[in-house]
C-alpha cells in the first residue's frame, strides 16, 4: 500500500502542472485571437478610411481595445526611436497602437482640411502602414509561441515540470497576490536560472525515486535511503 505514496505524490504534481500548462496555452490562445480580431477591425477601419469616410464606430472600438493590445505586445508594441511624418524631432519608446491611433484621426482631418494633398494621404499610409506591420510581426510571434505552448501541453515531462515549478515559487506567488511584491520582480524571480535548476532537480529527483520505490517497495527504499 505504501508503494502508491510516492507515485500518488507524483501523479499529483503532474496533474497541477497539467491545469498550469492548459492555463497558460489558453492564455497565450486568447491573446492571439484577440490580436487577429483588432487586425481585423483595423484593417475594415482603414479600408473605410481611404475611401473618405471615418469608421466611427470601428475607431471607437480600436481606441476602446488599444490599451490592452499594447499591453499584450510588449515589446512588439514599441520602437525604440520614432520620428513622426513632417515632425523634426524622434520620439524615444514611442507605443505604436496608443499613440499612433489619434494621429490616423488627426492626419484624417488634416487631410480633409487640407484638401487630400500628396504629402497629407503618404504621412496617412506611413502610419496606416506602421500599425498593420507591428501587428503582423507581433502575431506572427504570438502564433508560435501558441504552438509550442500546445506541444507542450501533450508532453507529460513539461507537466511534471511545471507542476513542480508551481509548487517552488507558490511562496514567492503568495507574496505577490498579496500585494507585497510587484509583478516585475515576481516575474523576474519565477523565471531565474536558479529557480528553474532547483525545479528541475526537484522534478528529477522525485521521478526517480518513485520509479526506484514502485520497482524495490516502499520500506525497502526507506532502508536504502537510511530513514
Amino acid at each position: 500500500m505504501n508503494t502508491w505514496i510516492p507515485l500518488t505524490i507524483v501523479a499529483s504534481v503532474i496533474f497541477i502542472g497539467f491545469i498550469k500548462s492548459y492555463m497558460d496555452y489558453n492564455s497565450k490562445s486568447n491573446q492571439n485571437e484577440f490580436a487577429i480580431e483588432f487586425l481585423n477591425n483595423y484593417r475594415e477601419f482603414c479600408n473605410e478610411l481611404f475611401k473618405n469616410n471615418f469608421d466611427e464606430e470601428k475607431y471607437q472600438w480600436l481606441k476602446l481595445n488599444s490599451s490592452k493590445m499594447q499591453s499584450s505586445m510588449g515589446r512588439y508594441g514599441i520602437a525604440a526611436s520614432y520620428k513622426p511624418g513632417g515632425a523634426n524631432y524622434f520620439s524615444k519608446n514611442y507605443q505604436v497602437i496608443v499613440n499612433s491611433l489619434p494621429e490616423i484621426r488627426n492626419q484624417y482631418r488634416r487631410m480633409i482640411n487640407g484638401f487630400g494633398l500628396s504629402f497629407e494621404w503618404r504621412m496617412l499610409e506611413e502610419t496606416v502602414r506602421m500599425i498593420e506591420e507591428v501587428l503582423l510581426t507581433y502575431i506572427g510571434a504570438q502564433s508560435n509561441i501558441v504552438e509550442d505552448a500546445k506541444k507542450e501541453l501533450r508532453n507529460p515531462l513539461i507537466w511534471l515540470r511545471e507542476g513542480v515549478r508551481f509548487i517552488v515559487t507558490s511562496p514567492i506567488s503568495l507574496f505577490y497576490w498579496s500585494g507585497l511584491m510587484q509583478y516585475s520582480t515576481y516575474n523576474t524571480i519565477s523565471n531565474n536560472f536558479f529557480v528553474k535548476l532547483i525545479s528541475f532537480l526537484i522534478g528529477l529527483i522525485g521521478l526517480i525515486s518513485s520509479i526506484v520505490t514502485i520497482v524495490t517497495g516502499y520500506t525497502p527504499f526507506k532502508n536504502i535511503i537510511g530513514f
